[in-house]
């Protein structure tokens, strides 16, 4: 822990992405005149989920969003060269024809730039703004000793910030011996810890065997790094672990598919 926040002015967004069109197109055909450059990119959605998940405190998968754009529909009077710019370089690409698939691999809001652009110079652009949340899956199995969950709700890229931290915690007391029984009641207790060690949120719970017992809670302060620490209390039985944490952003900000032409 110890970091502030990370913010990346926009900018500093440089082209990434150029793929250039050899075919020139009639301008009588096509509807386009001397030197110019209609842009048309498409694309189905405007967000997505990274989701990571973790058993016994180790990563063991990440999804990355993929978002794709298509440049079918973009003319021009001369050969072009068409592509995707965003914030110094942080994504991956990948070219289908016309149609750009772009990776998420971190949480934000992203401004990216369409662009198209004739060998003479001319551009259209189009600015696109794309939300990325990010989702925790957590597992711990018999623990005495759970884990601490690191959350980074810190964008290194977006200059939104999160808009909240939602948290399902649950605890679990398996039975210690098939239709014996035998175990005992266990105590824990949540802590939301901050940067500096100042506890945000906490919550005590007690666990009979073969039951379970959760905290679900929401957390706005999101402009720094925090942990999720689960505190064994008293007792003697082992306890699993399963935890989910959302990391948010306003829905206000991505840009709306349906208003592209």
């Amino acid at each position: 822990m110890g970091r502030g926040i990370r913010m990346v002015s926009s900018l500093r967004v440089l082209p990434l992405l150029l793929f250039i069109v050899g075919s020139i197109f009639n301008a009588g055909c096509m509807g386009v005149g001397e030197d110019e450059v209609t842009l048309s990119v498409g694309y189905t959605r405007s967000n997505g989920t990274v989701v990571e998940e973790y058993v016994d405190g180790e990563l063991i998968s990440k999804t990355v969003v993929t978002i794709d754009f298509d440049f079918t529909k973009t003319e021009a009077s001369t050969p072009f060269e068409f592509g995707i710019r965003d914030i110094e370089g942080q994504l991956s690409y990948e070219q289908n024809g016309k149609v750009i698939s772009v990776g998420f691999s971190e949480h934000g809001i992203w401004d990216l730039t369409a662009f198209a652009r004739s060998e003479n110079g001319v551009e259209a652009t189009e600015e696109i703004v794309i939300r990325i949340e990010l989702r925790i899956e957590w597992e711990e199995e018999g623990t005495y000793d759970p884990k601490p969950l690191v959350i980074d709700s810190v964008s290194e890229f977006s200059d939104v910030p999160a808009s909240s931290i939602l948290i399902h915690s649950k605890v679990e007391n398996p039975v210690l011996i098939e239709n014996i029984g035998g175990g005992r009641e266990v105590e824990i207790s949540w802590a939301l810890i901050d940067e500096i060690g100042i506890v945000c949120q906490s919550q005590k719970g007690y666990v009979d065997e073969g039951e379970e017992v959760s905290w679900n809670t929401v957390h706005f302060g999101t402009y720094e790094v925090h942990e999720l620490h689960i505190e064994y209390e008293e007792g003697q039985d082992y306890i699993d672990v399963s935890q989910t944490v959302y990391i948010q952003y306003p829905d206000t900000y991505e840009t709306d598919p349906a208003s592209v032409n």
